[in-house]
Formats: structure tokens, sequence, C-alpha cells
């Protein structure tokens, strides 16, 4: 049975009550500041959670159990999920002396204890999702006689991966043919391996730009910023309206440009660019056109005619459930991006594991249902918040200037599962007030907030300099993000009207 999202929960609490939960809940903003600065009393409540962000404790255990039994006890160890992942490991957590062991499916990197070292690493698997999964350190404690596998419902067979495919690409288009999707073990590793599998042979054409266009997702940024190597430059663009700027630098250097990134709408403002006037832009110099639209989902807006390659969480909307990461990469059938190329991006893929990918094919077959059920939700708790007067600005695929470029891509009635707003009075007391699940990730059966700045961006809050770049992209650290759920939706606005 699905759960409602529709109350209070404790800290910790994971949602649903499972093992491989995605969500779990940060309930006050004392407890969501405690998570973000590692405070004991908060962390040590919280066993589960967005899985590249919090290191589940199924994973802690079969490390630590691996580490003893060769009686590291002095070592900090990390398990990773494809062995094409060491280079990059060992390059970015230089100056640290990294052994690697290749064991059942994994390899265990391990190295002498230090606070740099852990910090260094858990970020290296956040921004690329190179971490194994939860069900995966599972079945492995299970084969050590550790722990029983608890039973879920799952799809079996060998035939899962093209049923899968199949169904994301119905999703995404008709321009898309299943065996033109690569599965990841997330949407953050899917656009890692695209970007390490491009980047050096564009390199090699003289294409080092990459642009960002758009505030993006936090770790498609980190990779832009952190992976780019000697060769390549990233540029951002953080105002989708400012298509001048964006002619300006093809005009200038569209020989150069390898590649522009751009979030259909993005998240989390719902911004959406003219994507005609973009697409025209790279085809006329040669560059891929990367377009992800996840926040409002494939089903909703139409993007594989106009992009190169289409990246997609399906943790969010396909994997409804709230139990299992996942992600993918599609090239539609005109895509500059095909044969040897993606060859190398499969190279940098960690596939997902195989019980993961029957959780996902046992729960996609309700995802055409969700979106319907959450695009009708949304638009009358659209409609509620806009008219609400201590509703100081709503933010959602259907506002102003952006709406109309929207519009063209999914039609009307079709806004998604989410939006976000500010308040006209300070967030934390509606924070805590309101009866809803309150943690990271969207596009679940069940409905959720979260203070996305403070989640997302918690570092940029703490110096001037990160301040003034969040005040550039127009990010108040005020923004409440909502994904609404399958709730009857009078009982959503009902939640919101009684904690406004």
């Amino acid at each position: 049975m699905t759960p409602s999202g529709l109350r209070h929960f404790s800290l910790g609490e994971q949602v649903p009550a499972s093992d491989h939960a995605v969500c779990v809940s940060l309930p006050t903003m004392p407890d969501v500041v405690g998570y973000e600065t590692k405070d004991p009393e908060v962390i040590n409540k919280i066993q589960a959670g967005y899985p590249r962000f919090v290191t589940h404790r199924l994973i802690s255990r079969l490390i630590n159990d691996l580490l003893v039994d060769k009686g590291y006890n002095d070592r900090t160890g990390f398990a990773l999920a494809s062995h094409s992942a060491v280079n990059d490991f060992q390059k970015n957590l230089a100056p640290h002396e990294i052994e690697f062991e290749e064991l059942n499916g994994f390899v265990l990197a391990h190295a002498k204890n230090s606070p740099e070292l852990l910090k260094a690493g858990k970020t290296f698997l956040q921004h690329t999702g190179y971490s194994i999964s939860s069900r995966q350190a599972e079945d492995l404690l299970a084969a050590r006689g550790t722990m029983k596998v608890r039973e879920e419902e799952t799809e079996e067979g060998e035939k899962i991966s093209i049923r899968v495919r199949e169904q994301i690409a119905d999703a995404i288009g008709k321009e898309i043919s299943p065996e033109n999707i690569l599965l990841a073990t997330s949407g953050a590793n899917a656009f890692h391996a695209l970007f390490r599998g491009t980047r050096e042979h564009l390199s090699d054409q003289g294409r080092r730009i990459w642009i960002q266009f758009g505030w993006l997702y936090v770790d498609t940024i980190k990779v832009l910023s952190d992976f780019c190597g000697e060769r390549t430059e990233s540029i951002a663009i953080h105002n989708v309206a400012d298509l001048s700027a964006l002619r300006k630098i093809f005009n200038e250097r569209g020989s150069e440009i390898a590649a522009v990134v751009t979030e259909v709408p993005t998240n989390p403002l719902f911004h959406t660019c003219d994507l005609d006037e973009v697409r025209d832009l790279c085809r006329a110099n040669g560059s891929i056109l990367v377009a992800d639209p996840t926040m409002a989902s494939p089903r909703n807006v139409k993007v594989a005619s106009h992009a190169d390659v289409v990246v997609n969480s399906l943790t969010k909307y396909a994997a409804n459930e709230g139990d299992v990461m996942l992600g993918c990469l599609a090239f539609p059938k005109h895509s500059n991006v095909h044969g040897e190329l993606i060859d190398r991006v499969r190279h940098y893929i960690a596939p997902p594991y195989y019980r993961d990918l029957g959780r996902l094919a046992f729960e996609i077959p309700h995802y055409s249902k969700l979106v319907e059920h959450t695009n009708k939700n949304l638009m009358e708790l659209a409609m509620f918040l806009q008219s609400h007067p201590s509703v100081k600005k709503l933010h959602w695929s259907y506002s102003e200037p952006f709406g109309v470029n929207y519009r063209k891509l999914a039609g009307d009635e079709k806004p998604g599962c989410a939006l976000a707003f500010e308040l006209r009075a300070g967030m934390e007391s509606f924070y805590e007030k309101i009866r809803i699940l309150k943690s990271p990730s969207f596009g679940t059966k069940f409905s959720i907030i979260c203070p996305y700045v403070h989640l997302a961006h918690y570092e940029l809050m703490q110096n001037k300099r990160g301040r003034n770049l969040l005040a550039s992209a127009g990010l108040s650290s005020e923004l409440i993000r909502v994904s609404v759920g399958e709730e009857e939706v009078q009982e959503i606005i009902s939640v919101f009207s009684e904690a406004l």
C-alpha cells in the first residue's frame, strides 16, 4: 500500500517503510541544518535517504566488515559500482594513496583514515553516482551470512532491461528507440558518463567549451565544473531568457563549443528556454544539445526532436514508490552522438544492479497514471497558491515569461508534479507547521516538500560569494519546493491552507 505524504513524520523516518527508501524525513529547519552540518544528533537518526547524499547503512556495514576481515582498522573504504570509476576516483582523491581491490561485482577502494579523505570520497560518489546500491550491499551481506534479504515485489526475467527501455522510449517519444537507451545507476551517473565519454573526443576536435544554460541540478553543475580537466572549459549562463549571451558565445567561439546542457524546465525555478533557438544554434555550429526533462517528466515535456541526448533521472516518476534510484541516457535517431562515441559513453556508465532494475520494472507500469494524476493535482494546487495572500512568488512550469516556451513542448495542463514558492513571511514556521513529508526527491506517489536551497546549496549559503551567486540566479534561501502525489487534491490543498 502506498503511504500518504500528508502527515507529520519523525526525524529519520523512511518513506516508504523499506530498507531501500529514497526519502527520509527532516521535519524541522534545525534538522535540515543538522543534516547539512553533520550534527551527530541528527545524522545518527538517519539510516537511509537520498542514496547519493546519504551513505546507506547496509553499504557502510559491508565496507566495515570487509575492512575488518582484512585487518584494515585504520582505513576508510568506499564501494565503487564499476571499474571505470577507478581512474577518476584516484585522480580526484589525490594525494591520498588509494588501494583498489576487485571483489564480487564491485571495487573496494580504501586508504588511510582522514576527514579529508572521507569528505572527498563521499563528494566524488555523490556527483558521479558510482556507489553500489543498497540492494547490492544487502545481497553481498546475505552471501556472507550476516543478514537475510527482505522480500519485495520485483519483476524477474532476462528481458527486464528490454521491457524497461521500451517503456522509457514510449515516455520520451517516437524519436527514441529502446536500443538507443543506456541505463545507469542514477541520472547523475548517466550525465557523468556522457560528459566523460565525449569530453576527450570532442576536445580532440577542438571543441572544448561546455555551456551550462540555466541554473542546473547541483550534481550536473559539479560535473561540469570539477571534471573538466585542462583541455575543457565550462561556461555558465544562469538565465535561460538571456539568448543574446548564448548567441554571443556562438558567434565568437562557435567552432569551439562542444555542447549546451539545459534542463527543461530547470530545477528548482521551472524556467524553460526557447529550445527551438538553442537547437538551431547547436545544429548550425555542429554542437551537441543535451536536454534533461526530468523535472516535469519526459511524458509531459517533449525534447527528443530538439536534443542530441536526453538525460533522465528514473528515480522520479518512473520509480514512483520512492525506493529505487536509476537513470538513463537516450539518443534520438537524428543525434550527433552515435556509434563509437556512444561506446565511449557506455564505458563510463555504471550499469544498474539487477534487483534495482527489477524493482523499477515492477513500478514503471504506473508511470503514465502517476503523471496524469499529478498533473491534475498540481494544476489545482498552483491555482490555490497563486491566489493566496501569504505567497510572495510562485514558480512552476507555466509561470511567465517562460510558460510560452514550456507550452511549445508540453501543451496545456501538463505541468508535472512539482512547483516552488516563496512566502511573504519567513518559511521556518510554515515548514515546521505543515503536515507533509519533508525530504529531498520528487515524482513519487506521495507528496513531499523540501527547503531546496538549504538542501542543494547549503555551502553556497555560508559565504558572501556563494550568496551572491545564488541571488544572481534568482535562488532565494526561502524557496520551498513541492512535489504532489496521488492523495486527494482537496486534502493536499487543505494541508497547505492550514499551514499558511
